[in-house]
C-alpha cells in the first residue's frame, strides 16, 4: 500500500496531549496519530458499538478510581494522624514539651512537599514521562 505525508497545523495543547499518548503507548507521533485518523475513518464517530466501547471502558475505570479516591483519602488520613503523633512524640523526647504550634505547622509542611515531590516522581516514572512534559503540582489546601 502506497502512503503519502500530509502537514497539518495543531495547537500546542493538543500536540503535548499526542506526545502524551505516544510516550504512554511507547510509540511515535506519527504512529498515533496515523491510528486515530484510521480509527476515526473506519468507525463512524457517534456509532452505537463506539460508544457502547467508550461506555464500557468509562464504567470499569469509574469503578478504580473510586477505588483508588477511596484509598487516598483513608490512607491520607492515617499519615496525617501518624506525622502529628511523631512529631508530637519527638518533641517531648527532645524538649519534654508540646512543639509550638507555627513550629509543627511549618514542619509538617515540609513533610507534605517531600512526600509531594516523591510521589510526583513516581508518577512520572511511571508513565515515563521526562521532566520537560511534567505537570505541575497542585498546591496543598491548608487544612
Amino acid at each position: 500500500m502506497a502512503s503519502n505525508t500530509v502537514a497539518v497545523r495543531l495547537p500546542d495543547e493538543v500536540l503535548e496531549e499526542l506526545q502524551k499518548r505516544a510516550a504512554l503507548q511507547n510509540k511515535k507521533v506519527s504512529d498515533v496519530v496515523r491510528e486515530l485518523i484510521i480509527s476515526g475513518l473506519t468507525s463512524p464517530p457517534g456509532s452505537s458499538e463506539d460508544n457502547a466501547r467508550v461506555m464500557e471502558y468509562l464504567e470499569g475505570f469509574g469503578a478504580v478510581l473510586f477505588g483508588i479516591f477511596t484509598q487516598t483519602v483513608s490512607g491520607r488520613w492515617f499519615s496525617e494522624m501518624a506525622t502529628n503523633y511523631a512529631v508530637d512524640m519527638e518533641s517531648f523526647i527532645r524538649e519534654q514539651k508540646p512543639m509550638d504550634s507555627e513550629a509543627k505547622a511549618a514542619l509538617i509542611a515540609t513533610f507534605q512537599e517531600a512526600a509531594g515531590a516523591a510521589a510526583q516522581e513516581s508518577w512520572m516514572k511511571l508513565l515515563r514521562m521526562d521532566k520537560q512534559n511534567e505537570p505541575p503540582m497542585p498546591p496543598d489546601k491548608p487544612g
